[in-house]
This record gives structure tokens, sequence and C-alpha cells, in this order.
């Protein structure tokens, strides 16, 4: 097993009541994803440790990663399969929860598979809607924080019963208007099917197994850390997000999963930093320089649009399930640095 992922879900497994989950089978979409990875692991550490006997199936365009590997080849169900493809008649296992968050994140992999990642986001939805009705499973959607789109600054932080102010025909709409319909969908589930669904609206996840390969800032500014040991940023990075570390994400997944009494939740961090910030932090980490290369902005028809500002009110689900405790952001930063150095050597 990874010992870093491992030593995070010891710890966070003790602050979470698994009891309703004993026994019931767990159907994981997105399983090699960041997310899905944690979820897994927590939920094998879960059995191990206290004789839950949870069937855990998981469901990934690829194989297992290798994080996965020795659990899935010992005990569980991997089903390596696109879900835009899937015949899903094929599904016959009966499942108690259902945890839908295939999907592409990353803007730069979002817009090289616009019609999947539409597609995964409504079509596969409804179909893994359809199969909670059929078993009488409950359903947790994992939303975005992009369906916000850019709030005034009267509604940040974002609170849920902010509507958005997204635009259907911009770069970024491809992802955010999906997640919108998908997001209507279980409404519609939810309140004429009669399916327990539940939505997380999620911002900013990192952490150990955010790798280089990923194209979104962090893992940018790692991997030339890493590398050139120097990073280059293209604008001021005056931008601010709020960065929430793997392990509490997936806290609070699992609470609004089992635990929780509202529809609808945000799910974030309270680290918000400005984008400089976070590179400044990971040159001190790893001994890089920092430079900046302003560059002319990009016409209208090619920028990447993204919000201003990031920073979602996370009120409601602190309160309900009184968490305040969170993984502060130096110490997540360095197990992500850290469990990337150690993947580089194959350890």
């Amino acid at each position: 097993m990874d010992k870093i992922i491992e030593q995070d879900c010891l710890e966070y497994i003790k602050r979470i009541n698994f009891v309703p989950l004993y026994g019931k089978t767990v159907l994981i979409t997105g399983a090699n994803g960041l997310i899905g990875t944690y979820i897994i692991y927590m939920l094998h550490l879960v059995n191990t440790m206290e004789g839950a006997n949870i069937n855990i199936v998981g469901i990934s365009r690829n194989a297992p990663c290798q994080a996965l590997r020795d659990i899935f080849d010992s005990n569980y169900k991997f089903i390596s399969s696109d879900l835009n493809k899937i015949d899903y008649t094929t599904l016959q296992l009966k499942t108690d929860y259902i945890i839908h968050g295939a999907t592409y994140a990353q803007p730069g992999k979002f817009l090289r598979n616009y019609l999947d990642t539409i597609h995964l986001n409504t079509t596969a939805t409804e179909r893994l809607l359809q199969k909670a009705k059929e078993d009488g499973a409950r359903f947790l959607f994992l939303s975005s924080s992009e369906i916000y789109g850019e709030p005034d600054k009267y509604n940040i932080p974002t609170p849920e019963e902010f509507p958005g102010l997204c635009s259907p025909v911009g770069i970024r709409a491809i992802y955010s208007e999906s997640k919108r319909m998908g997001e209507t969908l279980c409404f519609a589930y939810k309140n004429f099917e009669g399916v327990d669904a539940k939505i997380a609206r999620i911002s900013m996840t990192y952490g150990p197994g955010v790798k280089l390969e990923d194209e979104r800032v962090m893992a940018n500014f790692i991997k030339q850390a890493l590398n050139d040991k120097k990073i280059v940023m293209l604008d001021d990075g005056s931008k601010v997000r709020t960065f929430c570390y793997i392990a509490d994400g997936v806290l609070m997944l699992l609470n609004i999963l089992l635990h929780g009494n509202d529809f609808v939740y945000n799910v974030g961090g309270r680290d918000c930093i400005s984008i400089r910030r976070l590179a400044e932090e990971i040159c001190a980490l790893t001994g890089s320089t920092l430079s900046v290369e302003l560059h002319e902005k990009p016409s209208a028809q090619n920028i990447k649009v993204s919000p201003e500002r990031v920073e979602l009110d996370i009120k409601k689900i602190c309160t309900e399930f009184k968490i305040d405790n969170f993984k502060p952001f130096k110490e997540g930063l360095t197990r992500t640095i850290v469990w990337n150095v150690l993947r580089s050597k194959g350890l």
C-alpha cells in the first residue's frame, strides 16, 4: 500500500462513523482519481481494522493505479471501462451506495475530451441515477465549485444558495454547465423518482496522489520546482484559490454520503491563498527560485477564463458534522511534494 496515503486514511477514518456501510456494496466511479483512491483506501482499512465486510466496486477507464492494485487483486471488484461506452446491463451487482466521481476536471483534458466530459456529467449521471433507483441505493454526485461561475463580491465566500453566474457558451461551460445539468438530474430523480440523491460541490482538492502530469497549477509548479529548481509564472499570480487537503475533503464527502441531512453541500478548505503565494510556498519547500515572465494576454476566443477568486462557504458542512480541524496547508503541501519525490524514485 502507498504509505503516505495509508497514514492519512488511518488518521481520518477515526473521525467517521462507518457503521451504515457494514455489509453493504459501494460503487465508486472515477476510482483511479484522487478522490476515488482515498475513498477506496479508507473503506479498505475499515474492512481490515473493523471487519466491516464492505464490498467495494471501482470503475475507471484504466486498470487500477499502482496505489490500488494490491487491494483490488486480493479483495474487491474493479471494472476497467469507459462509462460513456459501458453496457450498463452488465452491472448486475446490486448496490447500496453509488459515488459518481468520473469526469475530466483538468481544463486541458476537458477541452480535449469535450464530448466525453459533457456525457460523463450528464448521460452517465442519469444512467447511474437509474441504477440507484432500481437498487434502492443512496447516490452521491461529485459536482464542482465551477457551477458558481464567478460570483459577485457579495457572494464570496459562496454559499450553497447562490445560483451561479455561468455562461453556457463560454470555454469552461463544457465542464461547468454539464455539472449543473448533472445536478439538475439529481434534483429530478430525488424529487420525482424517489432516489436518495445528494450533491457535493467540491473546490480545489490537493494532496498525495496529485501527479506531476496533472495540468493544473499546483502540479505544474511542483513539477517545475522538482525538475528545474525554478518556477516561472506567466502572470502576476493575483488570482486566489482555496485549497482543501484531500483527506479533509473525503472526510466531508463520506459524512455527506452516510449521514448528511441536506441535499447540497459545499466541500472545500480554509486555506485561501493567491497563486503567487502558492508558488512561493513550493519554492520555499523545494529550494527553488521564482520568476515572473509576463506574456501578452491571449485573444478573447482562446483565453481559458477562470474566476478571480474561488472561496466556498463551508459553514453548513462544518456545523453539521462538527468539523473544525483541517490539515495545515504547509503540511499538506509538503506531503504532496514528498509523495511525488517518492513516486519518481519508484518507492
